[in-house]
């Protein structure tokens, strides 16, 4: 790794009440700065266009925090709008996790960091640079240790945060696969709590700017270049189908005035908590050496009384987690789990932690929903681009008694848990919590997933005989039930891998 260089720290900037960003803060605040404000984004391109707006307002600071970063259309134009941004004065702090961080983004980076309004830093790196199997094979353990953080924070004013890293596939901009996926836009102490928390990760020992590698080689002609081959790309994307689906959005006609076209916004006021890991659990710090997510979210599980809601899209309990909830059904609380089925996943591996305690969650009474491929909202079905693309779910999700709800980057499985930084918010606002729980498990669970039952008897179903102690996924399509025996639109392969995948011992690390 790097020895020689210089890290300056900086933090938030704080002197950003003048800007046109805070006079909008103060509208949505109405003479009550106590409170947090915000405005749920459950739609790919309205969380882009939050994003984009955010960029073309930004006057002081702009803070951006990202586990992945593709260098696509979605990524390449929020590049764009961070250049443009840093031409006007604005202040840009770019955090990325190097993992997923290839030599075209690699290069992207060195170049953007020339700009002297730019710096990026890279958690926990790889020290070698173009060969990185050498740091799999020699320093496997901290490579292990990822920032899985997520945040976009601009004037120390407006924030965004929730499940969304940055490429087409969360932004409704992928022809074959999209995730569906929740932000939250928001206003208030949130705010400078998510800023305190990016400053924590910004100066932490385990970050390294991108000035300390040596194959570093770019000039401010690298930059130039950069920003002529940006501007060139977003020029082609005007009047493209993204373009047009972003105009059709209910947010972009809210901001264009035009009349009878959408309703207004849905704000929700009240009392939050940002939580995060210490990103020194990157170094391998234990649980008893420094603050982890998953202890201070363990109070609000603790109090719970009546019911758990939680959607996660890698949900692997374990052992310890799977009796944690089956201990909740003992006490009579309702536990209900929404996660991506075999058909839906990306995740083939964190699949086959959860389908080897499917059983014994269903024994005990746990409700369990897997996301269908075909799943969509009523404007995701309108999209020109990405409207026929299989869905796969991304949101991290918990709602505890239908009056706190958890969004972030926390999933329910044990890298989350115990290897990789998370961070999210947990809104104290009860009228939040349910609008969110109704939604999902009260309406759009019913036709966007499979309901996974365990037989206690012999029955027949759909004219097919099924045994007792057998699982079932049953579809409901136009108001008739469907029922499968195995995994819905999945291949004989593809069951066949996950079962294998079952049988390592892997679970600690997925």
């Amino acid at each position: 790794m790097p020895t020689k260089f210089e890290m300056t720290p900086s933090f938030a900037h704080v002197n950003t009440h003048e800007t046109t960003l805070a006079k909008r803060a103060e509208k949505f605040l109405q003479s009550k700065p106590e409170e947090t404000v915000g405005f749920l984004i459950g739609e790919g391109t309205e969380a882009f266009l939050a994003r984009a707006i955010l960029l073309r307002e930004a006057e002081h600071s702009i803070d951006v925090q990202y586990y992945i970063w593709h260098a696509d259309l979605i990524g390449k134009s929020l590049f764009h709008g961070l250049i443009q941004a840093a031409d006007r004065g604005v202040r840009v702090r770019l955090l990325l996790d190097d993992i997923n961080v290839d030599v075209e983004i690699e290069s992207i980076l060195y170049a953007m960091n020339q700009h002297e309004n730019i710096e990026v830093r890279l958690f926990n790196p790889f020290a070698s640079r173009s060969f990185r199997t050498v740091d799999y094979l020699t320093d496997t353990a901290r490579i292990n240790r990822r920032m899985h953080n997520k945040s976009f924070t601009v004037d120390n004013q407006f924030t965004v945060i929730g499940g969304r890293n940055i490429g087409d596939e969360y932004f409704a901009a992928d022809e074959e696969t999209n995730f569906q996926d929740i932000d939250v836009l928001a206003v208030g102490p949130v705010v400078r709590k998510v800023s305190k928390q990016f400053d924590v990760y910004w100066n932490s020992k385990v970050v390294y700017p991108v000035s300390a590698f040596s194959n570093n080689k770019s000039t401010l002609a690298n930059l130039e270049t950069l920003q002529g081959q940006l501007a060139d790309f977003v020029q082609t994307q005007v009047g493209s189908k993204y373009h047009l689906d972003l105009t059709d959005t209910d947010l972009f006609k809210l901001i264009k005035g035009v009349k009878g076209s959408n309703e207004p916004l849905k704000l929700f006021r009240g009392d939050i908590k940002v939580v995060y890991d210490d990103p020194e659990k990157g170094f391998g710090k234990t649980v008893e050496e420094v603050v982890y997510l998953k202890t201070l979210i363990e109070p609000h599980l603790a109090a719970i009384k009546n019911s758990f809601e939680l959607i996660s899209p890698y949900f692997v309990p374990g052992d310890e987690g799977t009796q944690y909830l089956v201990n909740m059904e003992k006490k009579g609380i309702q536990v209900r789990v929404i996660t991506n089925s075999l058909s839906s996943t990306d995740g083939l591996m964190a699949q086959s932690g959860y389908s080897r305690h499917r059983k014994e969650l269903l024994e005990a009474g746990v409700e369990l929903y897997e996301l269908k491929t075909d799943s969509k909202t009523k404007p995701s079905r309108s999209l020109r681009r990405g409207g026929k693309a299989k869905s796969s779910l991304h949101a991290k999700t918990y709602i505890f008694d239908r009056k706190e709800v958890f969004i972030g980057s926390f999933n329910f499985d044990q890298r989350s848990a115990n290897i990789n930084s998370e961070v999210g918010v947990i809104y104290l606002i009860p009228e939040m919590a349910l609008n969110i729980a109704q939604y999902v498990f009260d309406m759009a669970v019913k036709d966007s997933t499979y309901k996974v039952e365990l037989l206690t008897e012999d029955r027949i179903l759909g004219g097919k005989s099924f045994s007792k102690g057998q699982v079932v996924w049953i579809e409901n399509k136009n108001d008739n039930e469907i029922y499968y025996k195995a995994d819905p639109k999945t291949s004989f392969w593809r069951r066949l891998n996950e079962s294998l995948l079952e049988l390592l011992p892997i679970e600690s690390q997925l």
